[in-house]
């Protein structure tokens, strides 16, 4: 597990400051995936979309839209596990937890045409329905 950096403390979800899963930016790619959060494949090797969704995004969905991974930018809303498990925290916890990591480290760049928003954490940031409780609009 990678250690979470400097900018990490402060999170509600900081707990023992392990499980940092940075996101993976490729400067001059049009698209960015966005995921909603890391699971414990991606916590372990501190890469997002390692895991099962990963690989069926990879082996499925990036050949019809035209994607390879290393072309496109992928991150998570959350770049941690709440307590090293899948369950996102509750509502206002999430909401302070997902201002704090957006502020911290969400870098869309410049270059980006294109945000994929995958799941419901990741449209409602995207989107701007995501309410300070943590709770949809």
């Amino acid at each position: 597990m990678l250690p979470k950096p400097a900018g990490c403390q402060g999170c509600p979800l900081y707990g023992d400051g392990q499980g940092f899963v940075p996101d993976e930016i490729v400067p001059d790619a049009p698209v960015f995936i966005l995921g909603q959060n890391p699971g414990a494949d991606e916590e372990r090797e501190g890469r997002p979309f390692v895991g099962e969704t990963g690989q069926t995004m990879e082996r499925d969905y990036f050949p019809l839209a035209g994607l390879e991974r290393g072309r496109v930018s992928i991150g998570n809303v959350l770049r941690c596990r709440s307590s090293h498990h899948n369950d996102l925290p509750v509502a206002g916890t999430l909401a302070a937890a997902v201002e704090h990591c957006t502020r911290a480290h969400m870098v869309v760049p410049s270059g980006t045409r294109l945000l994929v928003a995958q799941g419901h954490l990741a449209w409602e940031l995207s989107t701007g329905q995501l309410s300070a409780d943590g709770r949809s609009k």
